[in-house]
This record gives structure tokens, sequence and C-alpha cells, in this order.
């Protein structure tokens, strides 16, 4: 019986609609950015922290984190002062303006968390 039901697909967007849609919201979401009202690099941060400058330590984590994950070999990227890191390290870091971004969601990158760096414990 339900075989033998007609479905109507003609109100479903075509592949080529769906990518035009997604181009031109693209375009128009660039182009405000480019406008000096957009956050530019940043405009998908959704939380904004600051770091301490006088405080040291991993600004990322919980506290009841595995101790696994807490003594690893990640938590050593914040820990180490700008000037041991690489040339291609302290020239990502300038351009991205002393900011880390953290994923809030999963592998979603429209929803991040961003942590401004004090650049006076930088130098």
């Amino acid at each position: 019986m339900r075989s033998m039901r007609r479905q109507d697909w003609s109100d479903v967007p075509s592949r080529e609609m769906i990518s035009q849609a997604h181009a031109a919201a693209w375009h128009l979401r660039k182009s405000s950015a480019d406008k000096g009202g957009g956050k530019g690099q940043f405009g998908n941060c959704k939380v904004w922290g600051n770091v301490d400058p006088d405080k040291s330590g991993p600004i990322s984590g919980s506290p009841d984190m595995s101790d696994v994950r807490k003594y690893s070999n990640y938590k050593k990227w914040e820990v180490m002062p700008l000037k041991s890191l690489r040339k291609e390290a302290q020239l990502h870091y300038k351009q991205m303006e002393g900011v880390s971004q953290y994923k809030m969601d999963g592998n979603k990158l429209d929803d991040l968390v961003c942590v401004r760096h004090s650049l006076k414990s930088a130098v």
C-alpha cells in the first residue's frame, strides 16, 4: 500500500539551487564582515575571555579532566613563552592578535570560544 503512494518532491530545492543559496549567503556574510562592522577573523567567536597576565598556567580544560589529558604534551603549548616558539608560530600569534580559539560544540566551527592573551605577557 505504501509503495503505491506517489510522493511530491516538487517543493524540494535542487542541489544546484542549494549550492547557489549557500554561495550567496557566504558572499553576504563575507561582504558584511569586510565593511568594518564585522569582527573579521573573529566573526565566529561567540564567547570572549581574557587571560590574566599575572597568572601562569594553562587556560583550557577543566578541573575534572583525566590525568592522561591533564599531564599530556598538549598543555605545554599553552604555558610555553612566546620567545620559545618557532618563528612561524610567533608570526601566527601576531596575525591572530594574541587570540586563541577553542571549539565549543564538537567539530562545529560556527561557535568558538576566543581567549585574548595579554600582549604584555607575551613580550
